[in-house]
């Protein structure tokens, strides 16, 4: 089975239980966008991985059928946090409109207030890159 097509992505920076959402349509040529946001993508066995164009952020999970689950990274230092993907209109009641609200981070991994650097700002000693 392939990605390809519409899916909404859930994620949440440090594994709160609050998640924002982002849609994206996912490519065969191996790329995806949606939600001001884009990055290639690469599937093999089940695994998914995700490189975002616009930020750090990296994702890594598994896809069954309709759905997948994962974790994700900056690889800065930064928490790292989960994420889970379904295709539109999947059981789960009404879609929610995209939004990064209640997350440190956007999708991508970028900060989202002046509280600190972006994650993937920092190289590993901790200095501004």
């Amino acid at each position: 089975m392939t990605i390809s097509g519409p899916w909404v992505l859930r994620f949440s920076w440090g594994c709160t239980d609050d998640y924002g959402r982002v849609t994206f349509g996912f490519n065969p040529d191996g790329t995806f966008s949606g939600g001001g946001f884009s990055g290639s993508w690469r599937q093999h066995d089940g695994t998914l991985l995700l490189r975002f164009s616009d930020g750090p952020a990296q994702y890594g999970g598994t896809i069954t059928g309709s759905a997948g689950v994962g974790a994700m990274t900056s690889f800065d230092g930064s928490p790292g946090g989960c994420w889970y993907l379904v295709r539109p209109g999947s059981p789960g009641g009404p879609e929610a409109a995209d939004s990064s609200t209640g997350q440190p981070a956007d999708v991508a991994g970028r900060r989202l207030d002046s509280a600190g650097p972006a994650p993937g700002a920092l190289d590993a000693a901790g200095n501004r890159i």
